[in-house]
């Protein structure tokens, strides 16, 4: 399967199993992404929930362009961005436990987007992270509402404006990430590790703590986010770019 989970030590370890793609995102696989998320996050053997990709390039490059290339309305566009990509937004920020990204390669766009969303995240070194929606005509959501308040205004806006990826030390500089290794292996040691002591604490204390410090994280910043990369992925300007990308990506 496209989305699977399997276990980690006491975390469940989602994978994003589209290589071939990047470990990009569809509707279909965006859907299945988030209720595989909602379905661990009840699994009552679960201290936490990773989120990584297949092999080692990709973490996870964001949405399937050829997906934007077929995008003729907003309806289209809420159904791929809102429901679908909104989706795992929402699954993750709903989680009563903690969400964890294992950037083991390349997270871009959405990818970056879900590493912003995600409570922790390491990657490994050589991994790029970066949010270039701008190049298709796009408004990141995650990047232009909660990358100020994360990152600093200036770190999102050059982040953002320039659609340039950053390697993973400067994203650990930046704190977008809680720290960087050598390799897969070390990667997932490092996180079932950082779980074992999740796991070691009072299991009440986690949970509201995790809600508080969620609490930074307004709301209505979110939606504000997701309507402006439904109105910007319905442009003909989007549509254009990202079809002549697939274009040129198949020659």
């Amino acid at each position: 399967m496209p989305i699977h989970a399997e276990r980690l030590g006491k975390a469940s370890l989602i994978t994003i199993d589209r290589e071939e793609k990047g470990n990009s995102l569809d509707y279909e696989h965006a859907v299945e992404l988030a209720r595989i998320i909602r379905r661990e996050c009840e699994n009552p053997e679960t201290v936490a929930i990773v989120i990584t990709g297949s092999g080692e390039r990709f973490f996870s490059t964001g949405v399937d362009l050829e997906s934007v290339a077929e995008i003729t309305s907003v309806d289209d566009s809420i159904k791929l961005m809102g429901e679908g990509l909104g989706g795992v937004c929402k699954a993750v920020s709903s989680c009563k436990k903690p969400v964890i990204a294992a950037v083991n390669g390349h997270a871009v766009g959405i990818g970056f987007e879900l590493v912003l969303a995600s409570d922790l995240a390491y990657s490994v070194r050589g991994a790029k992270l970066g949010s270039p929606a701008v190049k298709w005509g796009m408004i990141p959501p995650a990047s232009t509402t909660l990358g100020p308040l994360f990152l600093g205004y200036k770190n999102a806006a050059y982040i953002v404006l320039s659609g340039r990826l950053v390697t993973a030390e400067e994203a650990f500089r930046m704190g977008i990430l809680n720290g960087v290794v050598d390799n897969r292996e070390e990667l997932l040691d490092t996180i079932e590790k950082l779980v074992e002591d999740i796991a070691s604490n009072s299991k009440w204390a986690v949970e509201n703590a995790l809600i508080l410090l969620r609490s930074s994280r307004p709301h209505s910043h979110v939606e504000a986010g997701l309507r402006s990369l439904i109105t910007s992925a319905a442009r003909e300007e989007t549509r254009s770019r990202a079809k002549g990308f697939v274009k040129k990506k198949k020659k």
